[in-house]
């Protein structure tokens, strides 16, 4: 009796771990499982900062595309942008000092280009600074002549005012 009650305890502790063992790999093989699942997620997370991180570097440089594409827009002019010219050749006449006159403008028909033809009387140093404003006005130009005299003020003495002649023909004109 004595070994069958023996026999039986081996029997149920061989058993019990058998058991505990198998439950043992099953944990294991799961946790394996798990891990492996963990790190395929930690690769999409990864993957999908990536595309985050450049999604915002296009969305910058969208940003930054559209202030440079709004710059150079402004530089070419169509038909309904010649009075802004006008009021720009206006505006550096009287930062300058001078009298503007304009004689004309000459719409461009087909591919030609816009010519202005305008006058400006003051003080050499006067038509000199506004020589200097209109090279360097917003637009692409070309000045195509330029003519300085010098005139006397009648009924005056000593008093020397010069004009000058500008013929200017606008580049960055798009025509519509």
């Amino acid at each position: 009796m004595k070994n069958k009650k023996f026999a039986i305890t081996v029997f149920i502790s061989v058993l019990i771990s058998a058991a505990s063992l198998g439950a043992w790999f099953f944990a294991v093989s799961r946790m394996y499982e798990k891990r492996l699942a963990i790190t395929e997620l930690k690769k999409t997370l990864l993957e999908n900062d990536r595309k985050i991180m450049e999604a915002k570097e296009i969305n910058s440089l969208i940003a930054s595309v559209k202030k440079e594409k709004a710059i150079i827009d402004s530089v070419f002019l169509t038909e309904k942008d010649l009075l802004r010219v006008i009021q720009g050749l206006e505006s550096i006449g009287k930062s300058s000092g001078v009298e503007l006159k304009i004689g004309s403008v000459i719409a461009g028909e087909g591919s030609a280009k816009p010519v202005f033809n305008f006058s400006v009387s003051g003080s050499f140093e006067q038509l000199f600074e506004y020589f200097y404003f209109l090279e360097n006005i917003p637009y692409l130009i070309n000045i195509s002549k330029v003519s300085f005299q010098k005139t006397e003020v009648a009924g005056k003495e000593n008093v020397v005012l010069w004009r000058a002649d500008f013929d200017v023909e606008l580049e960055g004109y798009e025509n519509s």
